[in-house]
């Protein structure tokens, strides 16, 4: 192989482990805002009006349970300051953020993995070819 093909060769290498890299991180990205919103939706926390009032202790989002037969909202069941405290205005805003970062991520990723194996599999091809047949 020639000293231009040798370079290709390496920049194209270089170019598509550094895609894999943004993919990794882009995944990692939405994974971390997945985990925060599981995190907001699954824990019990505590919401707090001001200095002068006692902070009320709320059930989380996810596992709520009404006592009685018929349903009930998580307002009405645990009151306006919990419901305020965790919103799901921003829980589904990191939620359709994080959707771009997957999908981007993954395409990078994917793209990233089967630019490497092509090449592995080029040289390996040209390898055989260079040897000679027994």
């Amino acid at each position: 192989m020639n000293s231009l093909a040798q370079i290709y060769d390496r920049e194209f290498r270089v170019r598509a482990l550094r895609e894999q890299g943004w993919g990794r991180g882009l995944m990692a990205a939405a994974a971390l805002i997945w985990l925060w919103i599981a995190y907001l939706l699954i824990f019990p926390f505590s919401a707090g009006q001001g200095s002068n009032s006692k902070p009320v202790e709320c059930e989380s989002r996810a596992f709520h349970q009404d006592s009685r037969k018929y349903a009930v909202s998580y307002r009405a069941d645990a009151g306006e300051r919990c419901d305020a405290e965790r919103d799901w205005a921003p829980i589904l805003a990191g939620l359709l953020l994080s959707l771009p970062l997957a999908a981007l991520g993954t395409g990078l990723y994917a793209t990233g993995t089967s630019a490497t194996r092509t090449v592995a599999y080029a040289t390996e091809i040209a390898r055989l070819n260079a040897t000679k047949e027994i």
